[in-house]
């Protein structure tokens, strides 16, 4: 989908192209000028880094936008798209996101919702070149310490935690230890049965 094609399926829509806001406290741009987002597209629009709060948004298109390491708290997003959008790092554990698409948008590292049935990945990507395989963008598992993020691409297993990323084989060696090789066989499990299921200790 392109600019053009956009454009004409929203005609009521506004139009804000190639603004930065990277690294703005959103909330603090809120109080100088009150922001309405709502049937809005934004395009080529820098959100990295930026901290969001409080911000309840419905019908906004974000198109080419990049929102790494942007974090999202106690905030609404409802019936929006996400098309060809970085979203790497990006948190939004805290805020309330339903009906919303995400469409060729790069996930890695992408924390939250915590519940997705409200919203649709739709061809997902750990990078621009890698595509995770599944249906859901990851699956989060709870161990002793911080819970994992997993995300399963077409060569490995992608762990996230609070110490990083761990890139796995497939084949996984049973020297990651039991808690790892757990997490993997629950993840797997997940994708198996094609949803996301419930976050709890993996058996």
């Amino acid at each position: 989908m392109d600019l053009k094609t956009l454009t004409h399926m929203f005609p009521s829509h506004k139009l804000v192209m190639g603004e930065q806001f990277a690294q703005e406290n959103i909330s603090a741009l809120k109080v100088r000028a009150i922001l309405d987002w709502s049937d809005t597209i934004f395009v080529n629009c820098d959100f990295s880094e930026a901290r969001f709060h409080l911000l309840m948004v419905s019908g906004a298109i974000f198109f080419n936008c990049d929102f790494s390491g942007a974090s999202f708290r106690a905030c609404d997003l409802d019936a929006c798209e996400f098309i060809s959008c970085t979203l790497a790092g990006t948190d939004m554990k805290a805020s309330a996101v339903s009906d919303t698409s995400f469409t060729d948008c790069i996930i890695g590292g992408f924390m939250g919702p915590d519940d997705f049935h409200c919203c649709s990945f739709i061809h997902p990507r750990y990078s621009r070149a890698a595509k995770i395989d599944g249906p859901m963008p990851y699956v989060r598992v709870t161990t002793m310490g911080h819970p994992l993020f997993i995300y399963k691409t077409a060569a490995s297993w992608h762990v996230h935690s609070h110490n990083g990323v761990t890139n796995i084989p497939l084949e996984a060696s049973p020297e990651l230890g039991a808690d790892i090789l757990k997490a993997l066989s629950y993840a797997e499990a997940c994708i198996g049965h094609g949803e996301h299921m419930a976050v709890k200790e993996p058996s």
